[in-house]
């Protein structure tokens, strides 16, 4: 675990440098660049603050690499507090960027031109999420939607069609409310559901569109 030694507060007397009369010496050491590494595998079930015993809070850490590369940087004056408040905004940002495309790697946004090859003629059951961008019951639904196509990935089929841009499809399967989920199979709509379902509901409604397809029951998620 990386750490740094805020030089306006440690009077650098290292033989002193470690928590507490508890905490190993040996979980301690100093690079060359003056940074302190804390070798937390020594440091038994203690949970911190990592605070130095006779100068206050001289050792800063973080866990996270680039959460702490920030903090070196504030603590020995690279970077002032606000740019360090903007450094952390974006690292923020860019893991809620990472996380959101994560969950959309399993889902396919198709169009009346790539629903038929998409959804008709796929070979695994596939559901359809019917919304629109300023539906808020979509956009509750959505985080579970896209966790659920990670989970049955290889099992069941995702996609999503925006019945403002694909009117058409939308009045195909007479929509008339969203969200509305569809359940393809074979070409064929087989299940469905209107309204944004808690993850328990959509997971019995696939376990049931599953079940109906003679997939085995050992293949689904969570089972034994």
């Amino acid at each position: 675990m990386p750490a740094v030694v805020d030089p306006a507060t440690c009077n650098r007397n290292w033989e002193l440098c470690f928590a507490a009369k508890v905490c190993p010496h040996s979980a301690f050491s100093l690079t060359s660049t003056g940074d302190v590494v804390i070798d937390s595998s020594l440091c038994n079930d203690c949970s911190g603050p990592c605070t130095n015993f006779c100068d206050g809070y001289a050792i800063r850490y973080e866990r996270d690499p680039a959460a702490f590369e920030v903090l070196r940087k504030q603590v020995l004056g690279e970077i002032s507090a606000e740019e360090a408040v903007e450094a952390r905004a974006a690292l923020a940002e860019a893991a809620r960027r990472e996380e959101e495309a994560m969950r959309k790697e399993h889902v396919i946004e198709v169009t009346e031109a790539t629903f038929t090859k998409e959804v008709l003629e796929a070979e695994l059951p596939v559901v359809v999420d019917f919304w629109a961008s300023w539906c808020g019951p979509c956009k509750q639904m959505a985080p579970v939607f896209e966790e659920l196509a990670r989970e049955y990935a290889g099992l069941v089929k995702f996609v999503k069609v925006n019945v403002d841009e694909q009117q058409m499809l939308a009045a195909q399967f007479r929509i008339q409310s969203i969200p509305t989920l569809l359940v393809f199979h074979k070409g064929k709509p087989i299940d469905g559901a209107v309204g944004a379902l808690p993850k328990p509901h959509l997971q019995s409604l696939l376990y049931s569109v599953l079940s109906s397809v003679n997939t085995p029951a050992s293949a689904t998620p969570g089972t034994a």
